[in-house]
C-alpha cells in the first residue's frame, strides 16, 4: 500500500500545487483530471492487491497444516491453483516426516524466528489436493487413499524448512520434540503369539468306576 500509495499522493500534490498557480487557466482542468486519474488507478490497485491477498489467505488458512502422527509428521502446504477444462484444481506440497528416520530439529530464533528446519529422510510430493489424503492404520503407519503413492511418485529429500507459515515457531519445535522423544521412548510391540488369547482346551483323563482302580499302587511284582 505504502508503494501505491506514495507515488499517488506526490503526484496529487503537484496538481493541486499547479491548480492553485493556476487558477482560472484551462491547464488546471488538465491537473485536475491527472489527479483524478491517479487516485482511481490507486483505489483500483488496492482492490485488486487485497482480493488477492484475501484468496491466498484462505487458500492458506484450509491447505497450509502440521499434522503429527503416531510415527511421523505432516507438512503441507497450498501450492497454488489452475483452471482445467472449467475445473479449479488446487496444488499442494505435502512433505511425510518420519520419526524414525528424523535426524534433527533446529531453529535461529534470532535469524529466522519462523522457520524451522527438519533433516533426516523425508517424503515430498506435489499433487490436486484431492490426491493427497490419507489415514492412519492401527499401528501407526500413514497410508494414502491413493494407493500408488504409497509406493512411488514422491521425491526424498534431506531436509525441509518450514518459511513464515505458523509465525513464531517456538511452540511447534518445542511440540515436535515432545512427540519425537514419546516416540523414541515408546515400549516396543510384542510379536503376536495367539497362544496368549486362545487357551488349549486340555483332555480328561479318563476315570473307572472303581475308586480301588484310581488309588495309587506301589506294587512292582509283575510277574
Amino acid at each position: 500500500m505504502l508503494i501505491v500509495t506514495v507515488p499517488i499522493l506526490a503526484v496529487c500534490t503537484f496538481c493541486t500545487v499547479n491548480i492553485v498557480i493556476n487558477l482560472g487557466e484551462e491547464i488546471s482542468a488538465m491537473y485536475l483530471i491527472i489527479a483524478g486519474a491517479s487516485v482511481a488507478s490507486g483505489m483500483l490497485t488496492a482492490f485488486i492487491a487485497a482480493y488477492f491477498t484475501d484468496r491466498m489467505i484462505r487458500r492458506h488458512s484450509k491447505y497450509t497444516f502440521f499434522d503429527f502422527l503416531p510415527k511421523g509428521m505432516v507438512f503441507s502446504e497450498y501450492a497454488g491453483e489452475f483452471t482445467r477444462y472449467g475445473e479449479r484444481i488446487i496444488l499442494r506440497k505435502l512433505y511425510y516426516i518420519p520419526f524414525e528416520a528424523l535426524t534433527s530439529v533446529s531453529r535461529n530464533p534470532k535469524v529466522a524466528p519462523h522457520n524451522i528446519e527438519f533433516k533426516g529422510e523425508i517424503r515430498g510430493y506435489l499433487f490436486e489436493t484431492d490426491r493427497l489424503g490419507y489415514h492412519i492404520f492401527e499401528d501407526g503407519e500413514l497410508v494414502f487413499d491413493s494407493f500408488e503413492l504409497n509406493f512411488g511418485l514422491y521425491e526424498t529429500l534431506s531436509s525441509v524448512t518450514v518459511k513464515d507459515r505458523f509465525g513464531n515457531t517456538k511452540l511447534l519445535e518445542k511440540t515436535v520434540n515432545y512427540y519425537w522423544e514419546r516416540f523414541k521412548n515408546a515400549p516396543k510391540k510384542k510379536p503376536f503369539n495367539i497362544a496368549d488369547y486362545v487357551t488349549t482346551v486340555k483332555k480328561r483323563r479318563p476315570k473307572t468306576s472303581n475308586p480301588l482302580l484310581e488309588a495309587p499302587s506301589y506294587n512292582r511284582d509283575w510277574k
